[in-house]
C-alpha cells in the first residue's frame, strides 16, 4: 500500500481561500434546534407523566397527560392557551428562563462547532444564513409537532402559538451571539454595535447585568415574604387533602410561578405595586388584596391595610441599583472629560435594565381564568415610568455627582498650580 501523496500547494491554496457555504452549517443548526425544543419538553412532559402515574384515580389515558404539557409548554413560551370559555396567557416566567437555559446549552456548543469548522474568517456569514434560521426552524419544527399533541385535549394553544414559541431559541440565539466586546462573536454583530458610539458595548453588558439584579431583587423580597409568612402558607396547603404525588405538581407550579411574583415584588418596590385580581391592589400605600383563589402562596400576601406615608421609602431600593449602575459605567469606562457622553452612557445603561425587566414582567402578566382573575399583574405603563425614574435618575444622579466632584477638584487644583507656575518663574 503507497502512502497518500501529500497535496499539492496550488490545491492547499484553493481551499484556504474559498468561502464556505452557510448551507453546511443547516443540518448541524436543524439538529441542534430540535434536540433544544424536545429538551424544554422533557421538563415539563416527565413530571406530567410521573403525576399521571402517582394518581391512580384518575380515569383519564397518559395521553391526555402529554397533552396537557405539551399545552404548559407553549404557555412557558409566552403564549396563551385556552380551556374550554377559560384563557390562561400568565407566561411561567422561571419555566420560561429555564427552557431559555436549555436552548442556551444548546446554541452555545453548535455556535462553537461550527465556528471551529469553518474558521473565523467565515464564521459571521455561516452564522447569519446557516446557524441562526437553521436552529430557529429545527425548534419551529417541533413546536410544530407538539402543537398537534394539544389537538383534543382538554387545553389548547392559540393560532400563533407556533410562531410565538420561537422567541425561546431567538432569545437564547440572541444570548450566545449577541456579544458586541467578544471577539468570537459574529462580524456582523460587532459591525451593528459600531454603529453607535463607542461606549455602547460596555453599557450594554452592564444594562443586562443590572436588570438581573433588578430581578433578583425582586426575588429577595418574595422569599423574605415567604419565609416570614410560612405558617399562612402551610395552612392553604393544608386544606388541598391531595396525596404526596398531586401535591408535588402543585408544588412545582407555584415554583414555575415565582418569577412572576418577583416582578410583583420589584413593582411594589417601584410604587404602583400589583394586583391577583380585579379590584385588588397592593402597593406601598395600602393593601386589598380581596378575595383569592385557594393557591397556597397567595397566603403570603399582607392582610388588608393602609400603610403610612414612610412606606414609600422602599422606592429607594431601585433608586441605589441606579446609584450602582452609574458606578459600574464609571469604573468601566473612561470618558476624557467628555460630560455629554458619560451622561448618555449612564442614561443607557439604565434604560437597557428597564427595558429589559418591562418586558418580563409584561409577558407575566396576563389572565389565569374568567372574571376578577381576567387580569394579574402589574399596571406596566405606570410600572415603567416608576421604574425609569427611579432607575436612570439613581444612575445620573451618581454620575452628576462625579462630574461635580471633579471639576471642583480641577478648580482647585489651578491656583496651585499657578502659584508653582509663579515660583518658578
Amino acid at each position: 500500500m503507497r502512502p497518500l501523496a501529500p497535496p499539492s500547494t496550488t490545491t492547499t491554496t484553493a481551499a484556504t481561500t474559498a468561502s464556505v457555504s452557510p448551507s453546511t452549517a443547516m443540518p448541524a443548526a436543524l439538529r441542534a434546534g430540535a434536540l433544544a425544543a424536545i429538551g424544554t419538553w422533557a421538563v415539563v412532559v416527565l413530571p406530567a407523566l410521573i403525576g399521571w402515574v402517582a394518581a391512580p384515580e384518575s380515569s383519564v389515558g397518559w395521553f391526555s397527560a402529554v397533552s396537557v404539557a405539551s399545552a404548559i409548554w407553549f404557555l412557558g413560551h409566552g403564549q396563551s392557551v385556552g380551556a374550554g370559555p377559560v384563557s390562561i396567557s400568565v407566561t411561567p416566567l422561571l419555566l420560561m428562563l429555564v427552557f431559555v437555559y436549555i436552548a442556551v446549552r444548546w446554541g452555545r456548543r453548535l455556535a462553537v462547532t461550527e465556528r471551529l469548522r469553518v474558521g473565523a474568517g467565515d464564521w459571521s456569514r455561516v452564522a447569519q444564513w446557516g446557524v441562526l434560521p437553521g436552529f430557529v426552524i429545527g425548534y419551529g419544527l417541533v413546536s410544530a409537532v407538539l402543537a398537534l399533541f394539544t389537538l383534543g385535549g382538554p387545553a389548547t394553544p392559540g393560532v400563533a402559538a407556533v410562531v410565538g414559541s420561537l422567541l425561546v431559541p431567538l432569545a437564547a440565539l440572541g444570548f450566545v451571539l449577541v456579544r458586541p466586546d467578544d471577539e468570537t462573536a459574529p462580524v456582523f454583530v460587532r459591525t451593528w454595535f459600531r454603529r453607535g458610539p463607542t461606549w455602547l458595548p460596555s453599557v450594554w453588558r452592564t444594562g443586562w447585568r443590572g436588570a438581573g439584579l433588578l430581578l433578583a431583587l425582586g426575588l429577595v423580597v418574595v422569599v423574605v415574604r415567604l419565609v416570614v409568612s410560612w405558617s399562612a402558607v402551610a395552612d392553604v396547603q393544608d386544606q388541598y387533602g391531595a396525596n404526596v404525588g398531586a401535591l408535588a405538581v402543585v408544588a412545582l407550579a407555584q415554583l414555575a410561578l415565582l418569577g412572576n411574583t418577583a416582578t410583583w415584588a420589584l413593582s411594589f418596590l417601584a410604587g404602583p405595586g400589583f394586583q391577583v385580581a380585579l379590584g385588588s391592589t397592593i402597593t406601598p400605600g395600602a393593601a386589598h388584596p380581596g378575595l383569592l383563589p385557594l393557591v397556597p402562596v397567595l397566603g403570603a400576601l399582607p392582610q388588608a391595610a393602609d400603610y403610612p406615608a414612610m412606606t414609600y421609602a422602599v422606592v429607594l431600593a431601585p433608586v441605589l441599583l441606579g446609584v450602582w449602575l452609574g458606578r459600574r459605567v464609571d469604573a468601566e469606562l473612561e470618558f476624557f472629560g467628555n460630560t455629554r457622553a458619560r451622561l448618555a452612557a449612564t442614561a443607557m445603561a439604565g434604560l437597557i435594565a428597564v427595558v429589559v425587566v418591562v418586558a418580563v414582567t409584561f409577558l407575566g402578566n396576563g389572565a389565569v381564568g374568567v372574571d376578577r382573575l381576567s387580569a394579574v399583574g402589574v399596571p406596566l405603563w405606570a410600572f415603567a415610568a416608576a421604574l425609569t425614574a427611579e432607575v436612570v435618575g439613581g444612575a445620573l444622579l451618581l454620575a452628576g455627582a462625579l462630574v461635580l466632584r471633579e471639576r471642583r477638584s480641577e478648580r482647585a487644583d489651578r491656583p496651585a498650580a499657578d502659584s508653582a507656575t509663579t515660583d518658578s518663574d
